[in-house]
């Protein structure tokens, strides 16, 4: 068993350890009232932290700052803990949970970035109903329990997505609608497509495409998909996977070398994502369509 990075006192399940920068995302378990491993800090967290619960309904007893809860809580429903927040809960029995922490410097940012007025202040969220907070939670969660490394650019992608709506719901001040995003300049476009295209066998990031793009990361979503119509993303995973179907009906290179070249952990990440787009796997793929270079060993 392994410790959680967010909360000591965890048993951490499965995460993404330190390589997201920004954030930490994790599986946990926490133990039930009286089993807890280490006693828990008398501090608030340094990190804002979203917990999601994932498991079976139970209690919580939640005490902090002289405010004081008990509910009842169910899967999917959430509750955001502000760097800083001395909390003490107190879970009736063991229970799993699914939890992101958010540095606070880099969370100003964004909601600066955003055109967000003022000082950042996270508010505390107790038994929060959120169904889409909670689905892009797990969804950042199940990236990093499926076979094979994570990719970077989609949970990064999706760290940005949980870190607006954090702001949104739970933000102690307003400010204006971004409204619609415009579209990227041709030049910037393209030059970041280019780099999307040469680099399709590296690990691609949102920070670097941003940057090529001349916005923020936390726009970068927004404006490219006005550009292209797909999140980065999709647009990198078709890519990918053109990529991939041109070198398995056009050349006799074994699936495992194709995988590595066109940005695929390995053969059964590209195998799952193929079945996944095209409905068929590269084995299959190449059994059926003809080819200019033969027929060779796979």
């Amino acid at each position: 068993m392994s410790t959680s990075l967010i909360k000591p006192h965890l048993v951490r399940l499965s995460g993404s350890g330190e390589g997201l920068g920004h954030a930490v995302v994790e599986r946990d378990r926490e133990l039930g009232a009286g089993r807890h491993p280490v006693a828990q800090p008398p501090v608030g967290p340094s990190a804002h932290i979203l917990a999601v619960h994932s498991g079976t309904s139970t209690n919580l007893a939640w005490s902090a700052d002289g405010f004081a809860r008990r509910e009842r809580f169910h899967r999917g429903q959430s509750l955001i803990n502000p760097a800083g927040w001395a909390c003490r809960p107190r879970w009736q029995e063991d229970v799993e949970l699914m939890l992101v922490a958010l540095d606070p410097v880099w969370l100003e940012k964004l909601a600066a970035e955003a055109g967000l007025p003022g000082s950042l202040e996270i508010t505390p969220s107790f038994r929060l109903s959120d169904p889409f907070l909670a689905m892009m939670v797990e969804r950042l969660v199940l990236e990093y329990e499926q076979p094979g490394p994570a990719d970077l650019l989609y949970a990064q992608s999706l760290v940005q997505a949980v870190a607006a709506h954090v702001i949104k719901v739970s933000a102690a001040r307003g400010g204006p609608d971004p409204g619609p995003s415009a579209a990227l300049p041709p030049r910037r476009l393209a030059h970041v497509l280019d780099y999307v295209h040469t680099h399709l066998g590296e690990p691609i990031t949102l920070d670097t495409l941003a940057r090529l793009a001349g916005v923020s990361p936390s726009h970068f979503g927004r404006v490219f998909r006005a550009s292209t119509g797909h999140s980065p993303h999709q647009y990198l995973m078709r890519k990918r996977l053109d990529r991939a179907r041109a070198a398995l009906i056009d050349t006799d290179t074994p699936i495992a070398v194709i995988a590595e070249v066109c940005g695929f952990a390995d053969q059964s990440h590209l195998t799952r994502t193929m079945r996944r787009h095209l409905g068929l796997t590269p084995r299959a793929l190449r059994a059926t369509a003809p080819r200019a270079g033969g027929a060779g060993p796979a």
